[in-house]
């Protein structure tokens, strides 16, 4: 509603410590690329982070100075937001991060949805690695009815591939990459090393 109050999620905190538990996941977001939390804390964290590339791509002597307000560690991760995040954004409108639900962390307490917030487009992109593993089983053949001409791959598959790869340097050719290693068995070494590096503050917050 216009002239209406922000909406957003009290996290069941107080704002000094809503905002500070906010800038510790955006912090470690940009630092690991993947981070492992719960749901509701994935998406406010997600709408800092978009600020703060969005910071990072004006590169401006006012949008570093708001940018190392957000983090706890500006002489760290400041060069990274605004060289190399900066880069792989520059042609990007929007978008620069992406929330992935998954089981439970906590299986034995409360149970909270969990989820996934990673960077797109860099090492530890999920849905990347998604794509390819689709593409790999299309073109064996395993990929069910409705199969294109595309390489084997089905309609919705091509355009998955289209997004995943429209930013992305080279990304046609990486993940073409991508899927001959995985066409070569390494898939699951891939597959493996990802879920081992994506970071989880969760149970530090």
């Amino acid at each position: 509603m216009a002239g209406g109050a922000l909406k957003y999620r009290h996290l069941s905190r107080s704002s000094s410590h809503r905002q500070a538990l906010l800038r510790n996941l955006v912090t470690s977001l940009i630092d690991h690329e993947s981070i492992r939390t719960t749901w509701h804390k994935a998406k406010e964290a997600q709408r800092l982070a978009e600020k703060l590339i969005t910071l990072g791509k004006k590169n401006t002597a006012a949008s570093r100075r708001r940018a190392e307000t957000i983090f706890y560690e500006p002489l760290k991760h400041l060069p990274k937001l605004f060289t190399t995040l900066r880069q792989r954004y520059l042609n990007r409108p929007g978008g620069y991060t992406r929330v992935l639900r998954i089981e439970p962390l906590n299986k034995h307490h409360d149970q909270a949805p969990s989820a996934i917030l990673e960077l797109v487009d860099g090492p530890r992109d999920m849905r990347f690695w998604m794509t390819a593993k689709t593409v790999v089983r299309e073109r064996k053949g395993q990929g069910g009815e409705g199969g294109g001409d595309d390489g084997g791959m089905r309609e919705i598959t091509a355009a998955n591939v289209k997004k995943v790869t429209r930013f992305r340097e080279k990304g046609v050719e990486k993940l073409e990459a991508m899927v001959r290693r995985m066409e070569a068995g390494e898939g699951d070494e891939e597959k493996r090393e990802f879920f081992s590096t994506t970071y989880d503050p969760m149970y530090n917050l």
